[in-house]
């Protein structure tokens, strides 16, 4: 089953819109790819050969910048697609995390 997208923005085309291309959305991405993803990714890898009673230890220092409350989002959403469940908690240092 082919369906297709349009779009319509106010300007100055027949009856004052203009029209968009038709494409089909089985060819277009359906995920995205975040500018926390290389971060994020190996999180992930560390969160899945993570013993039990442990958690990771990501160094707010090494992480570029990056606000806490940005990064934990960020492992929010990767970790659902995943469905990981996981609890993180921060201090002044260092950010955690670890598998429930």
């Amino acid at each position: 089953m082919v369906i297709f997208v349009t779009a319509k923005k106010s300007g100055s085309g027949a009856n004052g819109r203009d029209k968009y291309e038709r494409v089909p959305i089985e060819g277009l991405k359906k995920s995205r790819k975040g500018k926390h993803r290389s971060l994020v990714t190996r999180i992930l890898e560390n969160l899945k050969t993570l013993p039990p009673e442990s958690a990771v230890k990501i160094p707010l220092s090494a992480i570029g910048g990056v606000s806490v409350l940005n990064l934990r989002s960020a492992v929010a959403r990767a970790t659902a697609k995943e469905n990981i469940k996981v609890a993180t908690s921060a201090d002044d240092e260092s950010f955690y995390v670890w598998k429930l």
